[in-house]
């Protein structure tokens, strides 16, 4: 590629890259996830621990997307997905109605739920609109207090909900 079109692509990349992101090829950003116990760290990990949650960069926009099997344009999966390391992987998740990319929450009182069973004693469940989306238990009321009705979401070590987080295919 050469004059007006390169300098217009460098310009897009740019636009497009994710703060704090070079802009990178797939197989540099991946570099690394394919090797093993042995491998290094993948570029895109490299500078950040894990657990940090990263905008997905254009170039693995397209992965991401095959790798939950979802019809979206890369705009979209940038919008609403975001990736995190965890040791050699690469891991992505995607937002959607009542999923959380975030760290999940664990405690075992919930003020929304709180406030709901006040309002509703007896209640069989307490809905999410209430408890929140985070949360990894269903709730319902015993009389006016909330009690977890049972754990419905398990979360990983880094304290993720582990079935929205799914791990990206390594790259040659």
């Amino acid at each position: 590629m050469r004059g007006p079109d390169r300098r217009r692509r460098g310009r897009l990349a740019a636009r497009f890259a994710a703060p704090g992101l070079a802009v990178l090829t797939l197989g540099t950003l991946l570099a690394g996830c394919a090797g093993g116990a042995t491998a290094a760290r993948p570029a895109v990990c490299r500078s950040r621990p894990d657990g940090t949650l990263l905008p997905i960069p254009l170039e693995l926009a397209p992965l991401v997307a095959a790798t939950f099997h979802a019809r979206m344009t890369a705009a979209e999966v940038r919008r609403n997905g975001v990736l995190r390391c965890d040791g050699k992987a690469v891991l992505a998740c995607l937002t959607g109605a009542n999923l959380n990319c975030g760290p999940a929450d664990r405690t075992r009182r919930n003020r929304g739920a709180t406030v709901w069973c006040r309002a509703h004693p007896d209640a069989p469940f307490v809905p999410k609109f209430a408890t929140g989306h985070t949360t990894v238990f269903d709730w319902r009321c015993a009389g006016q207090r909330a009690a977890i009705a049972a754990q419905v979401q398990q979360v990983d070590a880094r304290g993720f909900v582990r079935g929205a987080w799914r791990a990206l295919p390594p790259t040659p």
